[in-house]
């Protein structure tokens, strides 16, 4: 009988850094360190937050406010964040948080945000060569100091990050710091004004809803508000299940910014347990150029449509790794994205007939919002299914455009009649039309 001999199959530090860090965008890797903060925030709610209608319920709670302030500083040799939370546990920390993918007996009970079990280290090898952890806990927490060059070294049978015992905290002492320095040149390179004011757009959209009831954020000390996504009473919605998921597909006609409608502010939206993954997506990715929805085009822009994924345990939902993009092989996306077309599609359809006479502005009164507040995107997720109703017709005297082909030697004749044979198309057709208001409609 031949011995067997075993070839080493293991996996070198340096290599899976590289990779786990390759696909992830540096404002990504920043939102995951945040998602470990808002992460805890919710916690204590979790048992609320079961499904779209409570995370409705906790919305209009008013005794339900923000009690977690993050704080997110940098600079082109330092990046901190700091909250308030209650803090990981030395237990978590040892056994749970840096471990890389979630372990079979993690706790998923309370994690909202927690997917994989990558998105805190990624970020912290994304971003820098130090880092320093401290965390405060009621029941003990633990500090972290890691020389990720120094420990990408070492050959070790078992990954292991060295950690110490803090002391237990009182309530108010709780939270957690954590501190990166020797940034890596492409890092410390995009830490720059730019940067920071794509960073606080991108958190005002991606916790827009965590903003209003469970945080406060804040970068380089300037607080960040919530991005506003606002329905008006024309959509239509519908909803389903799958894999222990549920989701709610709205469609309709959002509000537009001041008089217009802009690009920005158009196209699907989706959100995961409250947690922004894409936003004002018009590409086939949501239904377009396929899926019964056609090419996105500017008359496209009053359409709004929404996705809200819940689910107690965060890794059935269809989000990648990154938390930033959807993953497209997902039977509950593959599930949604049809109920997306048969959705979308009555509201497309509505307003390819408006154009070109009435183009694709509405009036505030038109949307039913003349003194009223549009609807919040969460809070329009929960409800019946319906069809897509339609605006009332607009009686104004708004101008529109009046279209029609016309042979240009009868077009002649009419001017010559006339006695002014130099007469436009455009001429003949306001004389036209005029000539029947009066004669035919009698209004002057």
């Amino acid at each position: 009988m031949t011995a067997t001999d075993f070839a080493d199959a293991s996996p070198e530090k340096r290599l899976f850094i590289s990779l786990l860090t390759r696909d992830i965008s540096l404002e990504a890797a920043f939102l995951d360190l945040i998602d470990n903060s808002v992460n805890a925030a919710v916690a204590p709610f979790a048992d609320r937050l079961q499904t779209a209608e409570d995370y409705v319920k906790v919305l209009d709670d008013a005794t339900v406010q923000p009690q977690t302030n993050i704080r997110i500083v940098f600079s082109s040799d330092r990046i901190s964040i700091t909250d308030t939370a209650p803090g990981i546990s030395l237990t978590a920390a040892s056994k749970h948080v840096f471990r890389f993918g979630r372990s079979a007996d993690t706790d998923s009970d309370t994690d909202r945000l927690s997917v994989y079990g990558l998105g805190l280290k990624r970020a912290f090898f994304k971003a820098g060569r130090r880092v320093k952890v401290e965390s405060d806990h009621e029941s003990g927490g633990f500090e972290l100091d890691l020389d990720v060059d120094e420990w990408s070294k070492k050959n070790e049978p078992r990954w292991q990050f060295p950690i110490s015992e803090r002391p237990a905290a009182s309530a108010n002492e709780c939270g957690t710091r954590i501190v990166i320095t020797e940034l890596h040149h492409e890092t410390a390179s995009r830490l720059d004004e730019a940067f920071e004011a794509n960073l606080k757009t991108r958190i005002a959209a991606t916790y827009a809803y965590f903003l209003k009831k469970f945080v406060r954020i804040f970068v380089n000390g300037e607080r960040v508000t919530s991005t506003e996504l606002g329905f008006s009473k024309h959509t239509a919605r519908d909803s389903g299940s799958e894999e222990g998921v549920t989701y709610t597909v709205l469609a309709g006609l959002g509000t537009p910014e001041g008089k217009q409608y802009r690009d920005a502010g158009a196209g699907w939206f989706v959100f995961c347990n409250g947690r922004a993954v894409i936003s004002a997506d018009k590409t086939a990715l949501t239904g377009w150029q396929n899926n019964g929805l056609p090419i996105f085009q500017p008359k496209h822009r009053p359409f709004l449509g929404m996705v809200h994924f819940v689910s107690r345990y965060p890794d059935h939902l269809p989000w990648d790794t990154t938390k930033s993009r959807i993953n497209e092989d997902s039977a509950v996306w593959q599930s949604t994205k049809l109920c997306m077309g048969t959705v979308g599609r009555s509201v497309i359809a509505f307003l390819d007939s408006r154009y070109p006479t009435k183009g694709s502005d509405f009036t505030l009164a038109e949307l039913g919002l003349d003194g009223e507040k549009p609807v919040d995107a969460i809070r329009a997720s929960v409800g019946e299914a319906r069809p897509f109703q339609k605006p009332p017709v607009s009686m104004t005297d708004d101008n529109i455009k009046i279209q029609y082909n016309a042979k240009w030697s009868q077009v002649l004749k009419i001017a010559r009649y006339l006695s002014r044979p130099d007469m436009s198309g455009a001429q003949v057709g306001r004389h036209t039309f005029r000539f029947f208001l009066r004669n035919e409609v009698r209004e002057d």
